[in-house]
């Protein structure tokens, strides 16, 4: 059964950055898409690692979340694979190297969940 957990206010995620923020011991990250605010777990599928934290730096544009360790991209919205290991720290790399960067991992998605506005206050569904 899903937990409801206060996430902190719609003023504190409205800056257009990516937020990485603990829901009831779950790291998340939490971004504003189109006036909407959008969750998904601060975790990379592809090793497991942060998405906050990391070599390449955060990055977040226009909903897409980019993994600072090996520059795989993914929707923040819907947590769609929109490209995978395609570089390393930041760097693109030659595109043959993919396979080698992925390290046999398939494609997967961000495990994303749903964020709710009461108020000012924002909630997440854990």
């Amino acid at each position: 059964m899903a937990e409801k957990v206060r996430i902190g206010t719609v003023a504190e995620f409205s800056d257009g950055t990516l937020h990485g923020v603990k829901a009831g011991g779950t790291p998340i990250i939490v971004g504003l898409v189109d006036g909407s605010l959008h969750a998904a777990r601060n975790h990379c599928p592809h090793l497991g690692l942060s998405l906050t934290t990391g070599p390449g730096g955060t990055r977040f544009t226009d909903g897409t979340v980019q993994c600072p360790w090996h520059n795989s991209t993914f929707n923040l919205c819907t947590g769609e694979n929109l490209d995978w290991t395609p570089g390393f720290a930041g760097r693109t790399m030659p595109r043959w190297s993919s396979k080698l960067i992925a390290l046999g991992k398939k494609p997967a998605p961000l495990t994303v969940y749903p964020v709710t506005v009461e108020g000012e206050d924002a909630f997440v569904e854990i």
